[in-house]
Order: structure tokens, then sequence, then C-alpha cells
């Protein structure tokens, strides 16, 4: 090999440690602001294990890449023994990881969301199964027996009886477990459509199907859910389909002499085409899209009685500036999803339905989310071997970046969790006079 050869490569060996060092120094320089060392003793240190991480964090700081970050930590290209607090510091940052810097990639970013209908009939299916058929073992480990995967509603409901001496008291009793807040989440739900036996519920992106078999053991309702995931739609119909099954889902203060019938479908909402007394919608117009907002609260009004309720539960944004998909979540957790804002369901209801009640409990999802965290990481021994440790990794990520998202979210980044009820805006409402 000549000398010149041999010069030319150390030159270029030169010059990457020069770039490495740059890069290093301006990360240190960001994360000393924020309270993080590189290759610190501290829990909420970063731990680099592959110099490119410096670019992309310093890539992250000017808004110019919003995915490889979580990409590299998916990788095992850096690691933190307390990411949750790593992020947070981050996030939280007004110097260092400005916010600013998001607003030109986040205009990009929410360009395909204007000009296309990112969640059509087909792309919704394929959308869909892309998260919901990873596989039925992830969301029943990680859920409770419920297998409601929305917010929790962690404040004691009160007795439907409205002399129940303990009402003061359990409007400021928290639940103690996951499986009861989500049970009183489905309480909740039902006492605010103001079921009664015999109704007959659609159930709109009916998940594993729990929340229309409470309704019909404990309301006497006959429901109907659908959805576009064929597993869930096969773990709804062959899963806890007896009602000595389904013991742990009974209200004692609603005891009925019979309950209610329940029915699941393989069907997208727009292709149904019948009369209901009541619609119920939980953390399905995420997958909706603003494009489509308009023609969902159009079934939901053909699908209606003219007295009739319609109940949604979503995550919604009340901060125009935070975008309404964030693109390593819609790459890699949930393709085609999309956040509303609430002036964008209130837009969606005008001409249509007229609002009864809005509800707002989004910090519930920071109790919620915790849990799930901690049910993922307990038994991720037990399913290990049908995933990979680059998806644990991936989930992980996800978790983390949304507990910090929930935990400060409704007051500074403006992520919410709503329950609206509505009626329908021809329909005549008379309040009985005492």
């Amino acid at each position: 090999m000549s000398s010149t050869t041999e010069s030319t490569k150390d030159n270029q060996v030169a010059k990457r440690s020069m770039l490495n060092n740059f890069l290093y120094s301006e990360c240190q320089k960001a994360f000393n602001k924020v309270g993080i060392t590189i290759n610190g003793d501290q829990p909420h240190d970063i731990r680099v294990k592959d110099d490119s991480v410096y670019l992309l964090f310093v890539k992250y700081s000017i808004g110019y890449d919003r995915i490889g970050v979580g990409e590299a930590y998916m990788d095992n290209k850096w690691e933190s023994d307390d990411l949750v607090e790593m992020l947070s510091r981050i996030f939280k940052s007004k110097d260092a990881f400005s916010k600013k810097r998001n607003m030109v990639g986040n205009f990009f970013n929410s360009l395909p969301l204007i000009f296309f209908n990112l969640q059509n009939r087909f792309q919704a299916r394929q959308d869909i199964s892309n998260h919901y058929d990873i596989g039925n073992d992830l969301f029943k480990n990680m859920l409770d027996r419920s297998m409601n995967y929305s917010c929790g509603y962690w404040q004691k409901s009160v007795s439907l009886n409205p002399s129940d001496p303990n009402n003061n008291r359990k409007l400021n009793t928290l639940c103690e477990t996951l499986e009861e807040a989500q049970i009183n989440k489905m309480l909740l739900i039902g006492r605010k459509l103001k079921l009664e036996p015999g109704m007959k519920i659609l159930d709109i992106g009916c998940g594993w199907g729990y929340l229309a078999k409470f309704l019909a053991i404990n309301f006497g309702c006959d429901v109907v859910g659908v959805t576009i995931s064929e597993q869930q739609y096969n773990y709804a119909t062959t899963t806890d389909t007896e009602l000595k099954d389904l013991e742990f889902l009974h209200i004692p203060d609603l005891d009925l002499p019979k309950a209610g019938k329940y029915e699941f479908r393989l069907q997208d909402y727009r292709e149904v085409d019948e009369t209901f007394d009541r619609i119920v919608s939980v953390g399905m117009i995420e997958h909706v899209g603003k494009k489509n907002y308009s023609e969902f609260f159009d079934v939901c009004k053909r699908c209606l009685k003219r007295e009739g309720l319609l109940l949604l539960h979503t995550i919604g944004l009340n901060y125009h500036k935070i975008p309404q998909v964030d693109v390593w979540v819609n790459k890699y957790i949930f393709p085609g999803g999309m956040l509303p804002y609430h002036t964008q369901l209130i837009e969606a209801f005008y001409g249509k339905f007229v609002i009864e009640d809005w509800h707002n409990f989004g910090y519930d999802y920071y109790r919620t989310l915790i849990a799930w965290h901690k049910n993922f990481i307990a038994t991720w021994p037990e399913i290990k071997d049908n995933y990979s440790e680059r998806f644990k990794r991936m989930w992980t990520f996800f978790c983390s970046a949304q507990l910090l998202y929930l935990e400060f979210e409704p007051r500074i980044f403006g992520k919410s969790c709503y329950q609206s009820t509505v009626f329908q805006e021809v329909t005549h409402r008379f309040v009985e006079k005492d």
C-alpha cells in the first residue's frame, strides 16, 4: 500500500474523529442544560453505544429528524436506566430542545394529511391490522381482564342511588387497580347514555368486546359491536362467551332480572345501516382521520333514533400547534392514527348533533399508562419468544414517551382524554320541572 493511500485514510479517520468530537460536544452542551450527562452515572443519564447517536440528537434538536432518535433506541444504540425521566427533561426544556424546533418538521409532516385521505376503507383495514392484530397475547398481558385499551376512569363513581350516604366519600376516592378503573369507566359510560333494559346499542370499534358484554350484563341492553380487526373479532366471539365467565364485570348495584344480548361483526362502521337507541365509540375516532369525521358522524346520525344519544371517548388535542400525527408513532405504533383537535370534533358535530356533556379527564390516562407499562414489563418473559428484542425496545420507548406526554400534556402540551355525549340537533328535548 502506498504512503499516499495511507495518508488519505489517516486524514479521513481524523476528519471523522473531529466530526464526532464536534457532535459529541454539541450534544453535551444541550444535555447539560437539562441535567443529563453522556455516559454519566445517574439513572436518567444517557449511555451511548454508537457514535452515530450524536448526529441523530443534533438533528432532533433542530427539528430535522423526528424518527432517528427512537429508531436508534430500538436498535440498542443508546440506553438510559430511567428513560421516562430522561425524555421528560428533554421535552420540558425551553432552550436545549426548544419546541420551536418542530414547527418546520410538523408542517411537512402534515402535508399528506392535507392532500390525502389516509384512512380510506382499504387503508384503514391494513392500518388497524398492523396494530391490533400484532398478537392478542401482548394485549392480554398488558391490559386488564376487561381488555379495555383506552383511558380508565380512576375516580370512583357515585352510587346510582342519589340518597347513598357514601356518595361524597366515593367522589374523593381513587380506584386501586387498573381493572377497577376500567370497569368504573364502563359504568360511567352506561350512566351517561342513560341506558334502559331492552335498548339496542351500537358499539363502533368494539375492540375485544368487553364493553358490549358489560352493557348487556349490567344494563340489559342488546349490543352490536363492530370492528375491522380480525384478531379482536375472533377473541370477542370465542373468549368469555358465557355469563359465568363474565362474573368479574357484574355490578351488584345494577342487578337485573335478565341480561341483554351481544353480538360482534367484522364490519367497517361505514357499512352499518340499522337503527339504534344509543351509539358508543371508545378509542376509535383516533383512527378515523379528519377527512372522514363528517362521514363518521353522518353514519352515527343515520343509525341513531331521533331521541338517541351518542357517546364518543377519545384522546384529543387542545392546542393547535401540537401535531395530530407523530411521525415515529405513525410509522411504528399506530399507522394511520390521527388525534383530533377538540375544535374539529365540535365542528364535525355542527348541524348534526348538540353537545349535552363534555368531560375531560386526561390525567387519568397517565395513571392508566403507568399500569399498562408495568404490566408489559412484568409479563414480557411470558411472551418474549413471540416477539423480538427490538419490538420490546420499540414498545418501551413508546410507553415511556407517552407517559411523560400524558403527565404534562394537560397543562403544557395540550393532550387530553374526552368523553362527549351528544344528541341529534333535530330532537326536541324537554326538562321535567319539579
